[in-house]
């Protein structure tokens, strides 16, 4: 049985919907007019016509100068007919064929953001396209610092590096729950060294002070909570670690005092 991809699948459905029946879409004679049709079906939110419209304007009128207008309209129809997939195609597709679009950093935003939103929801699937998505909107940073859409793309890099964290950080609690240390303490490790930002870095420093607790390495354990305290100032854990703190250093207090006991 052959398998279509969702990109086959989506122009098969839009070839299907726009011959069932409903008059087509006029062709206009130029690029302009054709345009402009395309436009009307848009701001009316019908996408799929909008898509044939601005579809022709691209095939009939390739030497036009509003072209990669067109092309960025087709690829924003997609979107806001949900099909994040194709529409991250022709975002990416304006940006090889236009390099000199105006619409150019706008594409390479919105490829990032077409990635973030094909990503499950649930932070425990696969998220190969969140990763996508963050090394996307990390590039636009990078060659656009000063377009107006670079706090956007900062707060969803954030949002998504959040996700990723957590799935790391909850695996990391399996294996704390059941005492497994060493693979507690990797996936741990992995949040704060790649995650700092995130709030999961601060719970996953803390449960690493606690596993040296645990293990009966105060000192080790005193030096990661005060780290912590250092790092993450206003955490809601702070207390806590002052706690544990207070606890270890009356606890090695009295380890000294009776190894100078035993020498007496």
């Amino acid at each position: 049985m052959v398998r279509l991809n969702r990109s086959a699948i989506g122009l098969l459905l839009l070839f299907l919907v726009l011959g069932c029946g409903k008059p087509a879409l006029r062709m206009a004679n130029n690029a302009q007019d054709q345009f402009a049709l395309a436009k009307r079906e848009f701001d009316k939110k019908h996408w799929l016509k909008a898509v044939e419209g601005f579809q022709r304007v691209i095939f009939n009128f390739p030497g036009a100068t509003i072209v990669d207008t067109a092309q960025y309209y087709l690829a924003t129809s997609y979107f806001e007919n949900k099909d994040y997939e194709l529409a991250a195609v022709e975002y990416q597709r304006l940006m090889s064929k236009y390099p000199m679009s105006s619409f150019l950093d706008g594409a390479q935003y919105m490829t990032g953001v077409c990635y973030l939103e094909n990503t499950p929801g649930h932070y425990a699937l696969d998220q190969e396209d969140m990763k996508r998505a963050i090394q996307t909107l990390q590039d636009f940073i990078l060659d656009n610092p000063d377009s107006p859409l670079v706090e956007d793309a900062k707060k969803a890099i954030l949002d998504g590096q959040s996700k990723l964290a957590r799935k790391e950080y909850e695996n990391g609690m399996l294996y704390f729950k059941v005492y497994d240390v060493k693979a507690a303490e990797i996936y741990f490790q992995y949040v704060v060294d790649n995650y700092t930002n995130t709030k999961y870095a601060a719970l996953s420093l803390f449960k690493l002070s606690e596993l040296e607790y645990k293990k009966g390495k105060y000192p080790e354990a005193l030096e990661k909570f005060n780290n912590f305290i250092k790092v993450y100032p206003g955490s809601d854990l702070v207390p806590k670690a002052n706690e544990y703190i207070d606890k270890i250093t009356r606890q090695l207090e009295t380890v000294s005092a009776s190894d100078e006991s035993d020498e007496s």
